[in-house]
């Protein structure tokens, strides 16, 4: 397997991780809020916007690891 390759799926599963853990962030707040005022709450835009950002952030991660990989040990 070639060394940018392995960059690559490295850094897919700390994306992947990353984005996972901004999405449990997220719907703890929600309940954590629905909780505080006794109604189920929606996301909101702020709520939206950061999760957009995480895996917009996530997608560019696993380029990033393969070139980094590729110019460290390649």
């Amino acid at each position: 397997m070639s060394i940018w390759l392995k960059g690559a799926l490295i850094g897919a599963a700390i994306s992947a991780v990353i984005i996972a853990f901004e999405y449990m962030a997220i719907k703890a707040e929600i309940a954590e809020r629905s909780k505080r005022i006794a109604k189920k709450v929606d996301w909101d835009s702020n709520q939206k916007a950061r999760l957009r950002g995480v895996m917009t952030f996530g997608a560019l991660v696993p380029i990033g690891c393969a070139v980094g990989a590729w110019l460290v040990w390649g």
